[in-house]
């Protein structure tokens, strides 16, 4: 075994100091206005899945931002 030790820790910051360029009000307006979300868990053939994942790499898109739009779109669509 090794002798070696680890520690962990992060730059404290002041209590005034804020991200430039982060506009609190933005943030509070942000988090407010997100609908909350629930968890669908369904099985995939392995081929489509991977497909999709390739598609969401290629075009720099989550999975879950790709299905949220189809299943949106066909439900807007649905006779």
């Amino acid at each position: 075994m090794t002798d070696k030790r680890y520690s962990l820790s992060r730059t404290e910051r002041s209590r005034g100091e804020r991200h430039e360029g982060i506009d609190a009000t933005e943030v509070d307006r942000f988090v407010r206005d997100r609908e909350p979300e629930t968890t669908k868990t369904f099985r995939l053939p392995e081929s489509l899945s991977r497909r999709l994942r390739i598609h969401a790499a290629q075009t720099g898109q989550t999975e879950k931002e790709i299905l949220t739009r189809i299943i949106a779109d066909y439900l807007d669509n649905a006779q």
